[in-house]
């Protein structure tokens, strides 16, 4: 089998990513998907800057070059990163308006946003495939504090899909695919990754 190398430290992000991955681009019975939690890899650690997808660029390639120095064989390598789409702006740097959202001093409650993820896939022979796909949302505060804990997706609790009367914390594991699917599978499957 195949492998792939999603390169996030993020437990809530890469279970969402690889389970559409597997659904899409990177079929289960082909490819074995990890991230950069399950091994050991000396990554340089650099300040993110730039667009998302400049940012998922960077995470991918810094993952690439980092295996050479290894022995880990892997196929592909994916790099991630958000934005968030508010009343049209795309704000690249998501990080920085967590609190703020969380909070209800961002977003007005009902009001439509997207998350913006962007996916950049380096495969073996340095040939880069990239796109970014909005996820859109409607805002709902959360009926509790919310704690930030680090390799987790807090915004997971105020996202709720579109259409929908729970966040999509709540969804189950078959329903928030199917929700992510609905919008990402046209623009993965577009990229004509060749395996």
């Amino acid at each position: 089998m195949k492998k792939v190398l999603i390169a996030t430290t993020n437990n809530d992000k890469f279970e969402a990513v690889s389970k559409v991955l597997n659904n899409t681009i990177f079929p289960e019975n082909e490819f074995i998907l990890e991230s950069l939690a399950s091994i050991e890899l000396n990554i340089k650690d650099e300040k993110e800057v730039g667009t998302n997808l400049e940012r998922a660029r960077t995470k991918a390639m810094n993952a690439f070059n980092a295996l050479k120095e290894t022995n880990y064989n892997y196929d592909f390598v994916v790099g991630l990163d958000d934005a968030i789409r508010v009343k049209g702006i795309l704000e690249e740097n998501i990080k920085e308006y967590i609190d703020k959202i969380l909070n209800g001093n961002y977003i007005d409650e009902g009001e439509e946003y997207a998350f913006n993820r962007a996916y950049v896939i380096i495969d073996k022979n340095m040939k880069i495939y990239q796109t970014t796909i909005d996820i859109p949302y409607v805002y709902h505060k959360a009926n509790e504090k919310v704690e930030l804990k680090a390799h987790t997706y807090p915004l997971s609790k105020v996202a709720y899909p579109i259409g929908s009367d729970k966040p999509i914390c709540d969804f189950n594991e078959k329903e928030e695919i199917d929700y992510y699917l609905k919008y990402v599978k046209n623009d993965l499957m577009s990229l004509n990754i060749s395996k």
